[in-house]
Parts: C-alpha cells; structure tokens; sequence
C-alpha cells in the first residue's frame, strides 16, 4: 500500500524512500516519477526509478535511460554498472550487458556484493547470444482474456490430459481484499476449465484453499489430483502443502510430514506420476547456499521418509526451484540460476537413468522459451507437444502473462472426420440414384453392394445392360492458405468418406451429380489426444421442373 499521500502530484520522497525499501516497487515507482518532475537531475531519484523499472514486470526498457542519466553523475554508487548490465540483458542486449559488467567488475576492483557475480553475468550473456542464435522449434501463444488480466497471473500448472489449468494470480477481486507488501493485491489460486477447445472464464478455486493472505499454486500431479500450494498464511508460513482434487472441488490443504515441512523455507512441489516419490525445493541445508532439491520416498505408512539432497549434477551452488515430473516419470524439469542459463532463472530438464542410478546433466529447453529475464515454472501435457508458462513478453495483459507452448516437432494429434452422403431420405446417395434409375425403367430389382462397381473413382450402376456415370468430388481447402489440402472420394459402395485432418481451420465442398453443392467450414484444434468426428453430409437433390408442350393456338 502507498504509506503517505502525495502533495499535489508533486511526489513524497519518504513515502518514496520507505516504499523502495520495503520492495514495493510499483508505489515507490509513482512517488520518484512525481518527484523526478521538479528534480529531473537528481541522482537518486533517476537511479531509483531505473531500478523500480528492473524489478517490475512492465516494461523492463525504460529502465535504461534514467540508469544512464544517473550514471553520468561522478558521485554515482558503483552498484549502477552492475543494474545497466543487468537491464541491457534482460532487454536482449548481452553485447552491451558486457560492457557494463566488465566496468563493474574493474571499478570494485572483484569485491562484489552481488549473490551471481558479475563474471556469472558474462557467461549468461554469451550463453544468450549463442541461443538466441539457433531458437527452437516452437509458438508461444497468449493463453487469452479468460485467463490473463493487466495483474500478473504465474505458476500455470495443467493435468496430462489439459482439461483444466490452474494458476496463481495477484488481481483484483482478490479473498479478503488486501494489500501484499509489493503494493499489489495478495495471491490467490485460480482455475479454467477447457470447453469446446476454448479455456472458460477463470475463477478462485475457492475458500477452502485461498485466505486474504497468500497462496500460490508450486505443482500437480500428472493426473492433476494432487494440487501442491506454497501458503504464507493463518496456517501455514514459508511451507508447502497439498490438497485433493474432489471433482471440481480441491480439499483444504494439508502437510506434508516433518520430513519435507521444515523450520525453513519450502516453496514448490512434484510427485511422480505413480505418487511414490515427491522433489521439493528448500533452503534447509546452509552450507550448500539457497534453494536445493530434496527427494523423498513414500513410506509403507503413507507418511513420507526422510528428505535427500538431490545432488549433482542438478544443484548447483545456485538456486534450484520448482521441480515438475514428465507424464512418464522419467524426465525432471526446474530452474535454476545455474547450469548454463541465459539469464536469471532458466527451466532445465533431466533425465533418471535406472541403469546407472543417477540423473542426466540438464539442458536448457533454450529460447525462446527461456528468456534474458526469469522462467521459472513449465507444466506439459502427456504428449509433451503442449506446455504452459508465465512470462513478460511483448503483446501480453500487463505484468506476468500465462503462455502456452506448442512443441513443433511434436506430431500434432490429428482428427479423423468421417460420415455419409445421404440424400434427403437419410438414404445413401449411390444407391438412391441406383434405384431412381431402375424405378424410371419400369424395371425394379433388389440392388446388392455387388450390383456396384468402381472405376475412375466415379460410380457405375448397372442395370438392364444400360451404365450411369455419377461422379462424386469431395475437396477440403485450408483456409489460412486458400490453397487445396486434399480431394478424396467416398465408398462406392457405401457411400462413406474418411479424411484424416491436422489442427487448422478448414471449408469442406462435396459436388455429387444430381445433387446441390454442399459446402461448410469446419475448425479441427490442436487437442491433446486423436479425436474422431462423426458427421453424415446431408445432399439435396436438384429437382428439375418438368418440361411442358407448346400449347398450339387454335385456328379460327
């Protein structure tokens, strides 16, 4: 909340100084910009605001020149350089990030005060210049209105098969109405469900779970009835729990046991998806420095056993956070400050090998899906072609956005559109005509599927020695394109199609002789799993009107 009232618009520079040093940003940030408009020139004022800017998640760019303007005074803290580097990175300018770490470095002379020094800061820059050199082959999409807002929504976490997506949120409309220490609302947990391949309005899971402090979603289970919260609560401080999903319903959340909830600081989650091991991030080891990831088996009592380090290679003496199992069990994914990150926190994955006991050394998932700026959390469908995320990126709501991934060298699952060409009798088309010509030779007989043949990929109904050619076209054009996907050409026997389609959005035409044109758009969605659409095509028959005789005029 903003601590003092401003004076005509003018800026309180305690109110400004108190905001900055309790982290909150976004009021110190209005408070110095005020104040800069009577004092554009004062040092601290352009440093502060520069450094409200990087700690925003807004646009980080505009940063830079009120950080150069503050630069340029002799009396400027040396700190400056490292905060311009910074900037410059996140805003996908590691050339320049070089420099001004490089200044920093030879202006402490090495003595820094920074918990990833600056020479850690280089090696990011080059790491990003070396990804964002060969991207990998995905799109990014804004998950949309229903989900995101102008406040930051993270911590996206979806079950295997994508039904329902749940997330963190610091909007407005928050439980109980109150105000975290960063100046925005505190944290609650939300859900949206998937309906007609469109997420639903996203709505608070509910009282159960969220209070008017805060509670934010740090992992699921693969088959999404395992919900981990990390709470700063009337229940819990600094811990995570669990609850269960109960239908649409999620329980109120529970320890863990002794052994994974601790006297120090737990913030995320990941159980395997046959629920016999959990990985948890902590700070409980000191020696090792920050956040780590432990493991611990289930118990034959269902309580769980003691936590393990994880170990290398996936700790490093950085952070390590927010663990998250592959559908299989098999694959590890989390950030980490370490490893070769392109900047701050990257998401990693790693690989158990049963044969040797031991994890594979991580890889990055590499940029795009990793920026200059943090990534912390990834949830993937049982397919592995989709993935959620929260990020800052241009063209978003405002804040943290939550983006889905689609993996491009993933096989899409595709759907099978398949029916009948019926006329309006609901009686298939090739037999109808078949009879109407028996019927208008005053020679009616029983037609079988052996009275049928094919040839050409045209209908040949035969009768009283006499052949009648129907040709039948069925054409789907991909709209995005306008070009032609592909023709096909029913059962001539049956009057069936078949046409298998991947996701896009496409207009079907059938041209049957003696029948009207039909034409319809249809939109087949990337869905998680190969879906089969039903659907009988219904022709109506041309009717032609009857030929009536000249009336011959009498003569008188």
């Amino acid at each position: 909340m903003n601590l003092f009232s401003q004076t005509e618009n003018q800026g309180n520079s305690k109110a400004a100084k108190d905001n900055f040093s309790l982290e909150n940003y976004k009021d110190a940030l209005e408070e110095y910009l005020n104040l800069l408009k009577n004092d554009s020139n004062n040092l601290l004022y352009n440093m502060r605001v520069g450094l409200c800017y990087l700690n925003l998640n807004i646009d980080k760019s505009k940063a830079i020149p009120y950080l150069l303007k503050a630069s340029a005074d002799p009396k400027v803290e040396n700190f400056v350089w490292y905060e311009l580097g910074r900037a410059y990175l996140i805003n996908y300018k590691p050339d320049e990030a070089i420099k001004y770490f490089k200044k920093y470095y030879n202006v402490t002379g090495g003595k820094e005060n920074y918990y990833v020094s600056s020479q850690r800061m280089i090696q990011m820059c080059e790491e990003a210049k070396s990804k964002i050199s060969k991207p990998v082959n995905v799109t990014i999409e804004n998950a949309g209105p229903e989900i995101n807002t102008a406040y930051a929504e993270y911590n996206p976490y979806i079950p295997g098969d994508e039904s329902f997506l749940v997330f963190t949120s610091k909007r407005a409309g928050n439980t109980g109405g109150m105000t975290d220490f960063d100046g925005y609302p505190t944290s609650d947990i939300y859900i949206s469900y998937q309906k007609y391949d469109k997420w639903t309005k996203a709505k608070s899971v509910g009282p159960l779970i969220n209070s008017e402090l805060v509670e934010e979603s740090v992992g699921i289970s693969s088959d999404g009835t395992k919900l981990f919260i990390y709470c700063d609560n009337y229940t819990a401080m600094n811990e995570v729990l669990m609850s269960e999903k109960k239908g649409k319903s999620f329980t109120k959340p529970v320890y863990l046991g002794e052994n994974i909830n601790s006297s120090k600081l737990e913030t995320s989650a990941a159980i395997t998806p046959d629920k016999k091991y959990i990985v948890f991030s902590s700070d409980r080891n000191e020696e090792a420095g920050g956040m780590d990831l432990y493991i611990s088996k289930k118990l034959s009592n269902g309580a769980w056993g003691p936590a393990e380090n994880i170990g290398e290679p996936v700790n490093t003496i950085y952070d390590e956070d927010y663990p998250y199992f592959s559908a299989d069990g098999k694959t590890l994914y989390f950030c980490s400050e370490g490893h070769n990150s392109m900047g701050g926190y990257d998401i990693f994955k790693s690989t158990w090998n049963e044969k040797d006991d031991s994890w594979s050394k991580p890889e990055n998932l590499g940029y795009p899906i990793n920026t200059t700026d943090d990534d912390m959390t990834i949830s993937f469908s049982s397919t592995g072609r989709h993935a959620y995320i929260a990020s800052s990126r241009p063209g978003g709501y405002g804040g943290l956005d939550i983006y889905k991934i689609i993996f491009n060298d993933i096989d899409p699952a595709y759907t099978i559109l398949s029916g009948t060409l019926l006329n309006n009798d609901s009686m298939n088309i090739y037999k109808a005509l078949a009879l109407s010509d028996t019927l208008q030779k005053d020679s009616l007989i029983q037609l079988t599927d052996n009275d049928l043949a094919v040839k050409n990929n045209d209908t040949l109904v035969k009768n009283n020695n006499t052949t009648k050619k129907i040709p039948v076209d069925i054409s789907v054009i991909d709209k995005s394109t306008q070009k032609v996907f592909g023709k096909y050409h029913p059962n001539v026997l049956n009057g069936k199609f078949l046409i298998i389609l991947p996701p896009g959005d496409y207009k079907i035409n059938v041209i049957a002789e003696g029948y009207e044109k039909y034409s319809e758009d249809i939109s087949v969605s990337d869905r998680n799993s190969n879906t089969e659409i039903f659907k009988d095509i219904m022709l109506p028959a041309i009717v032609k009107e009857p030929e009536i005789a000249p009336v011959n005029e009498q003569k008188n």
